[in-house]
This record gives C-alpha cells, structure tokens and sequence, in this order.
C-alpha cells in the first residue's frame, strides 16, 4: 500500500490524517491602540533559511512577553512559599537575561535576512497612501497563509510554494521602511 496518492496534475498527498507541520515563514500583526492608532506589521523570513534558523528567530522574538509573564509568576511563586524577594527576583533576572542572550545568538543568523513592512495610521481619519500600504500587507500574509495551506493539502508542490515565498519575500522587501520614496 502506497503512502501517497497520486493523482495526475497534483502534487502527491500524505496518506491518513496527519498533515505535515506548516512552514514558519513569518508572522503578521494587526492592533489598534487606544488612541486610534492602527499598526499591522509583516514580518517574512527569507526563504534560503533553514527551519532551523527560522526556529531559534521565532523564539527569539516571543521571548520578551513570554519572560516576563512566567518571570512575575515564578516571582510571586517563590515569594508565597516563603523565599526572599530580592534573591529571587535576582535569580529571575540572571536566567531570564542570560536565556535571552543565548536566544539572541541562536537567532544571529537570520536576523539580517528578514524583511519587514509595517504600516501605521489613524484608524478615524485615515490617509489613503496608509491605507493602500496596510492593504498590500494584509494581502502579501493573507497569500502566504493560503500557500501554506495549499501546501498542507496537497494543492501545490514545495516548489510552487517557494517561488511564492520568495515573491512575498520581495515584495515585503520592497515595502521595508527603509526603502520608502
């Protein structure tokens, strides 16, 4: 019995429930503020990266939040069971700095090869450039995501996939900030 399918003009499906684990080709982010303020910010690993490197740049970057949280936690923890509050903060802040330091060296490799565009506007008085700007963002990670899921089932190949992923890449590129007008 084989373990792939093979129908002609499409790309051999994994046989069973189990589809492969996506691809970690970057990340998007979408909030408003308080005062009105609209941010959404694309962040797209280059597509020669391994998912090895990709790994250690995605732990890097939630890293920071996830510290804290479990740090004020772990703080109080050993504060109610009785442990010095200053010793335990200090251990808290010598093995949460010293993890983020080596998150950070895992993550060197990658972090040259990243393109970024972000886009911030006033959600009430919107200026059309913003909006055409935040526009092309959500549409460059709602691509990527529907590749990935085309990739997931079946509906195209790991290279179809890739030349997507490096036309997003590009493209994202193009819209970093620093390489506005």
């Amino acid at each position: 019995m084989s373990l792939v399918s093979s129908t002609p003009g499409r790309a051999p499906q994994p046989s069973g429930s189990r589809l492969p684990r996506p691809v970690r080709w970057g990340s998007i982010y979408h909030a408003v503020a308080r005062h009105g303020v609209g941010t959404s910010r694309l962040i797209v690993y280059s597509p020669v990266s391994s998912e090895h490197e990709r790994f250690w740049a995605r732990s890097a970057s939630a890293f920071a939040p996830v510290s804290l949280s479990v740090g004020l936690l772990l703080w109080l923890l050993l504060v109610a069971i009785g442990a010095s509050p200053e010793a335990s903060a200090v251990g808290i802040v010598l093995v949460g700095v010293s993890t983020g330091a080596f998150l950070w060296w895992k993550a060197r490799p990658l972090r040259g090869r990243v393109a970024t565009a972000w886009s911030s506007r006033f959600v009430l008085w919107p200026h059309r450039d913003d909006e055409d700007r935040e526009e092309m963002i959500t549409t460059l990670s709602l691509l990527m995501e529907r590749a990935t899921q085309d990739l997931r089932h079946g509906r195209i190949t790991r290279s179809v996939y890739d030349h997507v992923w490096m036309a997003v890449y590009e493209e994202t590129h193009a819209l970093s900030p620093g390489r506005d007008k």
